[in-house]
This record gives structure tokens, sequence and C-alpha cells, in this order.
């Protein structure tokens, strides 16, 4: 049986396997970086404990399949990741591969998540499920919470950022309700009214 509920303090390795199992483009990212820690230290684990936060699980069976993360406070959450959790786990993550070699310097970089358009979109998501758990209904679910619990904290708007190579990504977000709002050469930022 699959439901969508909270996540529990008992999620955080799964949350952070998941991370890493998604994580090149929406596949297995073990091994392109230094450690298999860092992806989920970076865009995973930090949500479980900082402000504004929210996290939800696809839970099937018992176990963690997916989860929709976020904040409905980017600029908050920023400046808590910059000033209390990177330092706190950063000297674990030195740069050893070419992925940590992008990856370090991102999550060092003090305005990493704040978009241009994030007045109107000030709350933000990142969302996985595992291959076995995708075209089955998780993912609106997930996006659907995520959505009622930023428009109940009052957030105008939500975005989140999806790399151009993932395919499957460029073309889920628009089904369920997201439109683009800015771009560059490797990633869309999509944004949804609230």
């Amino acid at each position: 049986m699959s439901r969508i509920r909270p996540a529990t303090p008992a999620d955080h390795a799964q949350i952070a396997r998941i991370c890493l199992l998604t994580g090149a483009t929406g596949a297995d990212a073990t091994g392109v970086f230094g450690d298999d820690q860092v992806l989920a230290d970076v865009y995973a684990t930090p949500y479980l404990q900082g402000p504004g936060c929210f996290v939800y699980v696809w839970d099937v069976d018992g176990e963690a399949r997916g989860y929709v993360l976020g904040t409905t406070d980017t600029r908050a959450f920023q400046t808590w990741f910059s000033d209390t959790w990177w330092p706190r786990v950063a000297a674990a993550h030195p740069v050893r591969t070419a992925g940590d070699e992008w990856l370090v310097p991102s999550a060092e970089d003090p305005e990493r998540m704040i978009i241009p358009q994030l007045d109107d979109y000030p709350a933000h998501l990142h969302i996985d499920l595992l291959p076995d758990q995708q075209g089955k209904g998780g993912g609106r679910q997930l996006i659907e919470a995520a959505a009622a619990h930023s428009r109940d904290a009052g957030a105008a708007g939500l975005h989140l950022v999806a790399e151009k190579a993932n395919a499957g990504a460029q073309e889920f977000y628009p089904r369920v309700g997201f439109t683009a709002i800015d771009e560059d050469d490797a990633v869309v930022t999509f944004g949804m009214r609230l």
C-alpha cells in the first residue's frame, strides 16, 4: 500500500539514500561525488531541520520510496544553510572528484537559492522518487502536499529548479501546475502561484 505521510527522524537515512539514487539527472549518483552523503547534505537532509521546512515521504509498505521537501521561506533557509548548516557539515565533504568541484562551491554560495523572482515564489521544493515508483501518481500527490503546506503557511508561490538534461522532469512539472519562469543553458526554474 502506498501513501503520503510527514517524514519522521527514522526516515533520515532513507531520504539520503533516495537523494543519492536519483542525484545524477534522475539516475544513480553513487560514486559521482567524493562521498555518498554530500549530495544529501546539500539537497535533502538540511530540510529535516531548517527554518520553515517541510518533508513528506511517499511511503510504500512502511518504507519511504520518494519524498518532497522544501521550505516556505527560501531567504531564511538560505541564511540558515550558509551560517549554520553548511559550516557544521562542510569539513566532511572536501573536494575529491569532478562532481565535488561544482557541488561544494555551489553549497558554499550564500546566494545559491536566491532567484530573481523570489518575492513572488518564496517557497521552494525538491522532489525525488525511486525509479520503480515513478509514473504511479506519487509525484503528483507529493507536489499537491507541498503546495497545500506552502499555501497554508502563507507563501504566495512555490518554485523549483530542474536540469534541462532531465527530460522526464521537464515534462512532469508543467503537467502538475508549474510554469517556466526562468532558464539558462543548464536549468529551468519553474514556479507555481499559490
